[in-house]
């Protein structure tokens, strides 16, 4: 099976091809903006990389998010687009979950076989998207499905130790209480971007749950600004 796959719900926006578990071609920057100018030219260098074309590609993946509405929907259109002209089926990732997997790979102490993973991405306006995932040897299992907490409520959400990965944390670490921060794991060599060399990885173990083109969604956990100014949701500040 050959997968390609894209990832643009974060700052890393990244393309990778993978062919039964092994990593033919990627390419990915950090950067502001959607990712939009530079998804296509990362698809054909990747295609290039591995000597492939579009028509030897069996699976299209991409992230679907939660993460930044413009990128998600730059991924989702390119993948649907392609996955449309070639007649292959799709399959949608988590971000969270991808984010999860990236700390499973490489984490496999057995000190830190049984504790949660809590994936936190950064939702601005002092928000997070959050999901708790377990890993062992039956692989990576969703504990809490995604969804949207104010960081206000992270300490009612963390309430025992969890391997941490995410930008979210990053961004709002200064804040946490010290209580929740002695909770809190980091590792080293862990990103906290979603990557779409993992997400094929993935993508490809879950194969079975492809589906066509025009079945794939993105991941909304939050409304547009505009929804929210118009339903009252304001932001609140930390201090």
């Amino acid at each position: 099976m050959i997968t390609l796959a894209c990832e643009t719900s974060t700052l890393l926006g990244s393309v990778a091809i993978l062919e039964n578990g092994n990593l033919l071609a990627f390419e990915e920057s950090m950067r502001q903006g959607s990712h939009s100018d530079v998804l296509n030219v990362f698809i054909e260098k990747s295609l290039s990389s591995a000597g492939k074309k579009l028509t030897d590609i069996d699976l299209f993946a991409c992230g679907i998010g939660p993460g930044s509405f413009t990128g998600l929907r730059i991924s989702l259109n390119t993948i649907k687009t392609l996955a449309y002209c070639h007649q292959k089926p799709v399959i949608g990732v988590s971000s969270l979950q991808t984010l999860a997997y990236q700390m499973a790979i490489l984490d496999t102490s057995p000190e830190f076989s049984n504790i949660p993973i809590v994936s936190m991405i950064n939702a601005y306006k002092n928000m997070l998207y959050v999901a708790t995932y377990s890993h062992g040897k039956e692989g990576l299992r969703e504990l809490k499905s995604p969804e949207v907490i104010r960081v206000q409520n992270l300490a009612s959400y963390i309430t025992q130790k969890s391997l941490v990965c995410g930008d979210g944390f990053n961004a709002y670490q200064k804040f946490f209480p010290q209580p929740l921060n002695e909770l809190m794991i980091r590792r080293d060599g862990v990103s906290d971007e979603p990557a779409a060399k993992n997400l094929a990885l993935l993508a490809e173990k879950n194969s079975s749950f492809s589906q066509p083109w025009n079945h794939l969604l993105p991941l909304y956990l939050r409304a547009s600004e505009a929804e929210e100014n118009l339903l009252g949701i304001k932001y609140q500040p930390l201090i």
